[in-house]
């Protein structure tokens, strides 16, 4: 398996630089960025701007060499120790080319987000074979959803991202929030690898595609938002086009929101739980499904390239590896 650079833990007091690295920060949405800050904050860190929270540029927060410009400053200052984008979006694809990968190899620190986030994610894993963090990201994990979570998710979400963020030990065994489903039995370890579904596939045939090895083995996670049943699907049949699936050893998938069912009533629709497993109906690794992580809550963390082990019969999902190294 390829070697993995893992970044080094923080201590309370230290500085996560935040980045609008897709979406702008739109004016309504002030009151969640408030609240995303204040959930760092009680974490025990200070939170600093970068550039691109007060600029914007269509869909975007600035052109994209504007927000590479700002990742790469993150990268550079040695007072920011970890960085999060402020949310998804729809620009992460453009800012690729524009990172300075030599810069994050030789500076790793924890990238936090998901949805849009998970391009950069697998960006630097391809590039600088650097961990990311698939967590909540600003505006809506830690900010709108946090202040929604009951005081027993509460208190078991924020033991669980200081213990990720604060120690160089292993996570263990994730806390299930909601129910779980178990699609098919079985266990496996392997390490963990994956993201949004449609923004992953959006890179195969592209240079930040990571090399096969990556995927020898692996769990493969995945979660997805605001499509149609069928493109899901054809995102899972490109993986097994492309022999992902034929080498992964498990798959966790979490909360699938909007998933529309187009056509109506003139056509019989499956449920995702059907169209999903005709599709993978030719492998035989376990898959747990409804996991807490996805769009739309606050959500557990999944650090890429971690050694997990997954018992699904069990519902079962288990960090072995720890995310940080000690700092």
């Amino acid at each position: 398996m390829p070697f993995l650079i893992k970044p080094q833990s923080l201590k309370l007091g230290d500085t996560i630089g935040v980045v609008a690295s897709s979406l702008p920060l739109f004016a309504d949405w002030q009151a969640d960025y408030a609240a995303g800050i204040a959930t760092l904050r009680m974490l025990g860190f200070e939170v600093i701007e970068g550039a691109t929270i007060q600029t914007r540029r269509w869909w975007s927060a600035g052109t994209p060499q504007e927000q590479a410009a700002d990742i790469n400053a993150m990268f550079a200052n040695p007072a920011v120790r970890a960085i999060i984008a402020l949310t998804g979006g729809f620009s992460a694809l453009s800012v690729l080319d524009y990172l300075d990968y030599q810069l994050i190899a030789a500076n790793p620190k924890p990238f936090l987000g998901m949805s849009d986030t998970t391009l950069y994610q697998w960006a630097m894993l391809s590039q600088c074979a650097q961990s990311g963090l698939h967590t909540n990201d600003l505006k809506d994990g830690f900010g709108h959803y946090w202040a929604k979570l009951a005081p027993e998710q509460h208190d078991r979400l924020t033991n669980l991202y200081r213990q990720l963020l604060l120690s160089s030990a292993a996570l263990g065994p994730l806390p299930h929030l909601s129910e779980w489903e178990c699609w098919r039995p079985g266990l496996t370890t392997g390490r963990l690898i994956g993201g949004n579904l449609k923004r992953l596939v959006a890179l195969a045939g592209t240079r930040y595609w990571p090399e096969p090895a990556w995927f020898e083995g692996a769990i493969f996670f995945w979660e997805e938002l605001g499509t149609t049943l069928y493109d899901l699907t054809i995102d899972l049949t490109r993986l097994k086009l492309l022999g992902v699936l034929d080498q992964i050893s498990g798959m966790v998938i979490g909360k699938l929101i909007w998933i529309n069912q187009y056509f109506g009533e003139s056509a019989t629709d499956p449920t995702p739980r059907e169209a999903i497993l005709a599709v993978l109906a030719d492998y035989d690794f376990p898959i747990l499904a409804e996991v807490d992580f996805g769009h739309n809550q606050a959500m557990l963390p999944l650090p890429i390239g971690i050694q997990a082990t997954l018992n699904a019969t069990n519902l079962h999902l288990e960090l072995q590896e720890p995310a940080m190294l000690e700092s």
